[in-house]
This record gives structure tokens, sequence and C-alpha cells, in this order.
């Protein structure tokens, strides 16, 4: 069997082996793929989620789960790809490489800092049409260790995916409950102003609103200093009674944290004088940059410093309650360190990180090779926007690529984003961006509706009830083993128009949604595959799939969504 992409490779003779569906080559340090005319999709997180993966430049650089990645990667990636003429590339057991994908030929790559971070999300990669690209996909081996590629021959884009999924141990799904109530955090309304009276008052109007609700996760900063397990005394004065007050309204509770400790912290020296951190080559700590200041990094390579940690976290989770975390970075950007004691590592420290993890059901925003982990995998930090370019559109974006990777259980991060900087959300995207995501499996709200009045209130809350009423399609999905957030072209693998559509998604084979992501609009135009389609709303008109609804009316209160009735 020939791959007619493969351009060149070293050593121009590798070694390959046949597989049941396809063939599979060993001791490759370098490999170049003509991209041609096709869609591509797979590869992971990016902060300008373009959808396919053509309309991207994105440089030949390192490729690290990344936080806020200055060339364009997020927290969660798999280094897979695929077209849509049934040609799949994955790279086995290797963590640490260099990817490229349609590079741009002019500058070079940034290298992150919180400076570079700084670089438009929508630079983060540009798009194609604003560059000269390479048109190649481009994989080096970051360290000179040889790697291997699965090469998958299909018929069609669909059969490569379930044949990848085949591949995989995806976790069995979380308790339904998750399906069924949403979640809510205090990050994006408080960020670090957080007290006992504030986050009662908040989780009170959850009630009094009408959302259902099962998960409450109280954010930064909780604790005393950054890296602590301990309450801060001043806004907590009982974290004991705040937990079981929050228990008392139905609300499980979690807390946040990180894998960092600052040097006030109270686990800052026994960490540091017990060889629990990464250190430098001459034994001192290494201390890296984070975006609440500088910290000493825990060594998650190290089992006994990962015991050390969790058990930490159990004793303040049995000591108040608490009933899980919010497992906050982790990305092997933090962790790939030349000059200390474990290296580059490329991306294995994210992987054993996630493995280590002995909370079920946490938290996390990042993963590598990690779908197999009973986890919760969350976007990274959305912009309070509406584009690709890490805002509203590209929650739908990045949703269906998670799932052709292997990760269907995940949230597509705040509803309303962040509210970073000067962003801060209208009502109107507040709605638009609850109704877009309240048929995804899992959703989380912090932006409170009820800011914007008791109009805005009510209808996101109307919302949050349909992604109630839906949850019998994830859960039904999720004992499948297939995708439960797909790409329109799941029903339709070779239709072009079905094939590029970056702002609907599937549920199943059975709903279609194509929620409003454009500023101002009252309607939009809606593909349906083949197929006959009722309204959700209304099964009185029928539709006949394999063509365009131009102008479908969309004012502010509905959600465009539709039922596969054949």
């Amino acid at each position: 069997m020939s791959i007619p992409l493969v351009m060149t490779t070293t050593p121009s003779q590798p070694q390959t082996e046949r597989w049941d569906h396809g063939e599979i080559w060993h001791g490759l340090t370098h490999l170049q793929i003509e991209l041609g005319d096709f869609h591509w999709y797979g590869q992971g997180g990016l902060v300008h989620q373009v959808y396919p993966l053509e309309r991207m430049a994105q440089y030949a650089a390192p490729f690290l789960t990344s936080d806020n990645g200055a060339t364009g990667l997020s927290g969660i990636l798999h280094p897979l790809w695929a077209n849509h003429n049934g040609t799949g590339i994955e790279v086995l057991d290797h963590d640490h490489l260099i990817v490229g994908f349609n590079a741009p030929q002019d500058g070079t790559p940034p290298e992150h800092s919180f400076a570079t971070a700084g670089i438009p999300h929508r630079d983060r990669p540009p798009l194609a049409s604003d560059v000269t690209g390479n048109g190649r996909l481009i994989i080096e081996s970051a360290n000179g260790e040889p790697f291997r590629v699965r090469f998958y021959t299909k018929s069609h884009i669909r059969e490569v995916i379930e044949t990848f999924w085949n591949t995989l141990q995806i976790t069995d799904p979380p308790p339904n409950i998750y399906f069924e109530k949403v979640m809510w955090t205090t990050w994006a309304h408080f960020k670090n102003d957080i007290s006992h009276d504030k986050i009662l008052d908040y989780a009170n109007n959850i009630q009094a609103y009408g959302f259902p609700s099962h998960h409450f996760g109280i954010d930064a900063k909780w604790q005393d200093e950054f890296g602590s397990t301990t309450f801060d005394p001043e806004k907590f004065p009982d974290p004991k009674a705040t937990v079981q007050a929050l228990h008392d309204l139905g609300l499980d509770t979690t807390l946040w944290c990180i894998p960092f400790f600052n040097e006030n912290s109270e686990h800052f020296k026994p960490a540091t004088d017990q060889d629990r951190v990464v250190k430098n080559t001459d034994g001192t700590p290494f201390i890296q940059t984070w975006w609440e200041g500088q910290a000493a990094l825990l060594n998650v390579l190290d089992a006994d410093a990962l015991a050390w940690h969790m058990n930490n976290l159990k004793i303040l989770a049995d000591q108040v309650g608490i009933d899980g975390f919010k497992f906050d970075a982790g990305e092997g950007m933090f962790f790939d360190l030349p000059d200390t004691n474990i290296g580059q590592t490329g991306n294995r420290p994210t992987t054993h990180y996630i493995q280590n993890i002995t909370f079920p059901w946490s938290d996390v925003r990042t993963a590598w090779r990690n779908q197999s982990e009973s986890m919760l995998f969350r976007q990274w930090d959305k912009s309070t926007t509406w584009g690709h370019d890490n805002g509203l559109a590209s929650c739908i974006s990045q949703a269906i690529t998670l799932n052709l990777l292997g990760y269907p259980y995940h949230l597509p991060d705040m509803i309303g984003g962040n509210q970073y900087g000067d962003e801060t959300p209208t009502e109107e995207l507040l709605i638009r961006w609850t109704q877009a995501v309240s048929a995804m499996p899992i959703i989380q709200f912090s932006i409170p509706p009820w800011q914007f009045g008791d109009a805005c209130a009510k209808l996101c809350a109307r919302y949050a009830k349909l992604h109630q009423d839906l949850a019998p399609y994830h859960i039904n999905n999720a004992k499948q083993g297939v995708p439960l957030i797909r790409p329109l072209w799941w029903l339709a693998p070779r239709d072009e128009d079905a094939l590029t559509i970056a702002d609907s998604y599937l549920v199943g084979d059975d709903l279609l949604v194509a929620p409003v992501v454009t500023e101002g609009a009252q309607s939009r135009d809606v593909y349906l595959p083949q197929g006959t389609w009722r309204s959700y709303w209304d099964d009185q008109e029928l539709y006949t799939g394999g063509q365009w609804i131009r102008d479908y009316p969309a004012p502010l209160e509905t959600l465009p969504l539709f039922v596969h009735i054949k």
C-alpha cells in the first residue's frame, strides 16, 4: 500500500508494518505531508479555533499543551490529523514533537511568555487567507528520538474517526446528573474577590431564578496564599459551614487548585525541602512565572510528589466536606524545562498529572493522551466575544474537535466567557451563548444572567432546562462509544457543504443545533444534511435534508433546533 500524501521522511525508507486499517511506519524523525485539496480535522484545542484546519496557517513550533499559546496551541491536544478523503495520520507514543500546519513562510514563531500572550487571538494561529503558507503538515521529533506514525486509509472521514475511537479506551460516562443539571463557578463573575457571604447570596439566586443545578465551584482565591490548602480566615471564617450551606442547596462543591506553590504558601517550604518540586541543576527550586506571580512547580513526574499533593487535598476535602477540585494548569509548556531535573519532557507531564488525579470527575483544562481518564475536560478560558478567535463561535468548533479526538465529556468553558480585561458581556451575548451550548453534554455558568434583569434570567433558565430535557440523548449516546457532539458531516461524510460548517453541530444522529453566533442577527442560514427534519419547537413542517434553509427566523428568544426523524 502507498500513502500518496507523503512527501519526505527521515529516514527516507522507514520500516513499515500492516495493520487492519492501513500502515504503521517506524523510526521516523521527520515527516511532511502535502495537505492537498482536502478538508482537515483533528489536532486539538486552538486559541483561534478555525475549522476545518486548512483555514489556518500554524507555525512549526513545539507541539506542547499550552496556556494561551503564542502560536495558537491550547490545553488539549492529540497528534491526529485526518482529511475528508479518508486519510488519517496519527503519531504514536512520542510526546515531544514539533508540528506545523500550513506554516507561514515569513517570520518566526513567537515563543510563549506572558508578554507574547498579548498577540491578538485572531493571529494565534492566523487565517491561511492572511498569510502565505507552505501547504504541508510538518511533524518532527523535538528531541531526536524516533517516532511511529499510524496511517488510516478509509473511504471517508467518518470511517477514520470511528476507527480511531476503536483504538481508544474512553472512560465510562459520568453520573447522569452531569448531563441533567448545569454547573456553576465563581470565577468569571467574582475573580479573586470571593467570600462566604458573596457566594451564598449568589447560590441562593441560582435557586431563586429556577436553574436546575447540581455543582458549585469555588474558584480562586479561597485560600490564604496561592498553593496553600488553608482557607482565608477573613473571607471564610468557617469553611465547613460554607460548604454545608451549599450542600443544603443541593450543590456539590469543588475548589480550584494549581500545581504551583507561591513562596508564602504553607506548602512551599515542605515541598522544596522534600524534593517535591522541579529543581535547577544546582539543586535550588526552579521558580516559574505564572498568572499570579512566581512559584515553585510540583514535580508532576514524581509519583511520591503527586501522592503527597493529592493527600494534602484529601485532608482538606475531608475537613470541610469538599466533593472535588478544579485542577487548573498542568500544561506541558510549564514543565518543558531543559535546565532542570526533569528536562525537556514535552507533554509527558500533562499525561502523568491527569493520570494521577485521585478525585474522579474533577475539572481539568489540559490533556495529552488522557482519553481514558474519568475527568471533565474544560476548553481553555474563553473571551467575552463572539468569534472563532476564542469567543462564542469557538465553543462550537472546539467542541466538535475535542469530541472527534476522544474527549466527549468536556465543558465549553463558562457561558459568556471570562470577562478578562475590558471585555464585558451584553445581554444578547449571554443569551446567545446559553442557547449555543445548551444542547452540549455538560455546561457551566458564572456570569449571573439575573444581573441583566428578570427577562434575561428567565430566558437563560429556560435553556438550562432545555439542557436537562436533552440529557437522555447524551446518556444514551454515551453508551454507544461514539462522539456525543458531532459535525454535520457525520450524517453526510461526502457532502461538501456539511464538511465545512463550523457554527452548527449534531447531538448524536438525532438533533441538529444551529445557534446564532453573530451579534445582532435575528435569523440565520441553516444547512440540513441528508434525511428528513422538523423543528424541535414545531412538528408541523417537515424539511428535506441536503439543502440550505435561508434566513431561518431566530429572534433573541429562539434557538434553531431540529429533530432528525428519518
